[in-house]
């Protein structure tokens, strides 16, 4: 373990040029005592370290040192996947790992390798989670990230719309939606689509999964997606709605309906969208206030009428 942090400090050193205690301890999860001991370590083995005093000062490589221990291991070079994603790696418990990766990955590049990557990293960053929400709890995430890795079969316990039930899948990949965890996996030979928010359990079998010949995770998210929304899209609204209000109004329709409404509108416009229910398209509409107006269809125009004149009662 020692060992490991050190490798992690020095590589940190040799792609950051220099960095103060506090930083290296932030980094490493261990006091700035432990890491002057770590640098003396290192000292002591013949790697040219200095240190600075003062409120510029920290840690640094001198001579131009670069070590060869960049080597990226199993379980980091699994992280890899995620890098920019950080809190999605978090969540699998890949956090550690990635950093570590990360690390050593930069450390590897050199001369106009190394500039391209810093300006990247600048000028381009990559954020999974939608707007105006917190991610949704997923216990179960680490129990079927690590069926998915080893090939096992699973026994979920799923609640939806209030009940629940028991099921037992073949899992084959997990998918992050717009800060929504899915898994797919087969059950009774077909694919079926979970959301793990859902979860209440998750107990690992001793079966082993066969997974199909040539199966594609995101060709087979895509069609999963696509038929997901195909199920939910129970009813289309017309509506007239304030162009301020349109940003909103993207966020409450599936994706699909997203690309109905103009995003550089003025004034008022009317536009159809699907919604997934009834029930739903009321509350997401009454949510905007006096900004949208339901035209169609009449029953639901009529049920937002009742429930505002309610809502205005209340407040009399």
């Amino acid at each position: 373990m020692r060992a490991s942090r050190m490798m992690t400090l020095l590589l940190h050193l040799q792609v950051r040029g220099q960095a103060s205690g506090r930083e290296l301890a932030g980094l490493l999860e261990v006091s700035e005592r432990t890491v002057q001991r770590d640098v003396e370590t290192l000292v002591a083995a013949g790697v040219p370290l200095r240190s600075t005093r003062g409120p510029a000062g920290g840690y640094r490589l001198a001579g131009g040192y670069r070590t060869r221990l960049t080597g990226v291991g199993l379980d980091e070079a699994g992280a890899l996947t995620f890098l920019g994603l950080a809190g999605p790696a978090h969540q699998l418990g890949l956090g550690e790992m990635l950093e570590g990766a990360r690390i050593k990955v930069w450390a590897s590049l050199t001369g106009e390798a190394r500039e391209r990557a810093v300006r990247t990293a600048a000028r381009f960053h990559l954020d999974p989670v939608r707007w105006y929400g917190t991610p949704e709890p997923v216990p179960c995430l680490n129990q079927l990230a690590d069926a998915v890795w080893r090939d096992r079969r699973v026994r979920i316990r799923y609640v939806r719309d209030g009940r629940a039930a028991t099921r037992e899948v073949d899992p084959l990949g997990l998918v992050l939606a717009a800060g929504d965890w899915y898994l797919v996996a087969l059950r009774d030979r077909q694919r079926r689509t979970y959301r793990v928010s859902r979860m209440a359990s998750v107990e690992l079998l001793d079966e082993e999964v066969v997974r199909p010949a040539r199966f594609d995770l995101a060709r087979s998210w895509a069609e999963a997606r696509r038929d997901l929304e195909q199920e939910e899209i129970a009813v289309e609204v017309t509506v007239r709605v304030a162009a301020g209000a349109l940003p909103r109004l993207r966020r409450l329709v599936p994706v699909d309906g997203q690309a109905r409404i103009p995003v550089t509108a003025t004034g008022e416009i009317e536009v159809t969208v699907p919604f997934e229910n009834e029930s739903w398209a009321r509350s997401a509409l009454l949510s905007l206030g006096a900004a949208v107006e339901v035209l169609r269809p009449a029953a639901l125009r009529q049920r937002v009428a009742d429930e505002t004149r309610r809502a205005a009662a209340r407040y009399a």
